[in-house]
């Protein structure tokens, strides 16, 4: 069974949901901002903003936040921080998350990610998909202090390309993102405030054949390749995130999703998956195919004299 990093939304609803319906060893963690004034939120241009109906918000005092992360631990949960500043943040800055018992990280800074590694091993160290790695990024560079990569958005539509990532990282796949594989400006929305964000274009919003959106029955195709999948949703109301997180768990049709299905078929399905395959960012320079097994080699088949 792969397991599925979950995003948290401060609402305790959403605990009481999770208790009732969704095995927790199917759950990684639950990830979540930090305290609103201990570093950025990649998701501050939704806060405290009106989206289709719903709002987003964080807790307002340190001490509401610290009651809701020994809300989610003594439930059996496993609470992730969103360190998702690209600059380096002070160790002191997270004295605060590891007193309250606090192991599994979301980061993008690798000297944050090694400083976390170098004061306990045993934390768990991801590193976040605001770090947009391509293939060759991923085969060139160190990235030994995380314990698993998030893919970005283009690796959701290049299947036969995951097989040629480095064999010596694990590798997480965010599954329900709305969002175009030639989104040129997910950085400048991750990060954008409320004011900036409504100036942002993306090309989601004109170019449906494009999106990332794997619908919970195809995610098996994907299994042999990832540790693990995430779901984003941190900024939807309660019975919106809990809706995406039944759908998953239990590999249901999501209704929500007909632009994707209104695209995608078990007919199609290796075509629609490969449709980046052939794009610069998902293809590993650096890879060498393994030579075919034949009758004449060493290790190939043998007949009897």
């Amino acid at each position: 069974m792969k397991k599925f990093e979950i995003p948290f939304n401060f609402d305790i609803e959403l605990l009481n949901f999770l208790d009732n319906n969704i095995d927790k060893n199917w759950i990684e963690f639950l990830f979540l901002s930090p305290f609103k004034e201990d570093g950025i939120n990649a998701r501050s241009h939704v806060e405290n903003v009106n989206v289709n109906g719903w709002t987003y918000k964080v807790p307002e005092s340190r001490d509401e936040y610290t009651k809701i992360i020994e809300e989610m631990l003594s439930r059996g949960y496993r609470p992730s921080i969103l360190l998702q500043e690209t600059e380096l943040i002070p160790m002191e800055k997270l004295d605060y998350y590891f007193k309250l018992g606090i192991k599994d990280f979301v980061v993008n800074n690798d000297q944050v990610a090694l400083n976390i590694k170098n004061k306990d091993s045993n934390y768990n160290v991801v590193a976040s998909i605001t770090k947009t790695l391509s293939a060759n990024d991923i085969a060139e560079n160190d990235y030994s202090m995380y314990d698993k990569i998030v893919l970005h958005f283009p690796f959701n539509r290049a299947l036969s390309r995951l097989k040629e990532l480095p064999q010596k990282y694990n590798y997480a796949i965010l599954a329900n993102s709305y969002c175009s594989y030639k989104c040129a400006v997910a950085k400048k929305h991750w990060y954008s405030n409320s004011e900036e964000a409504k100036k942002i274009n993306c090309v989601k919003h004109d170019n449906k054949d494009t999106l990332v959106y794997i619908p919970p029955e195809y995610i098996h195709l994907f299994e042999p390749y990832a540790s693990s999948f995430k779901l984003q949703g941190r900024e939807y109301s309660t019975h919106v995130l809990a809706n995406e997180i039944y759908y998953y768990y239990n590999k249901l049709h999501n209704p929500m999703a007909g632009v994707i299905y209104n695209r995608l078929s078990p007919f199609n399905e290796q075509q629609y998956f490969n449709e980046t395959k052939d794009l610069s960012f998902v293809i590993n320079n650096n890879f060498t195919p393994k030579s075919p097994t034949t009758p004449n080699s060493t290790n190939g088949l043998r007949t009897s004299a």
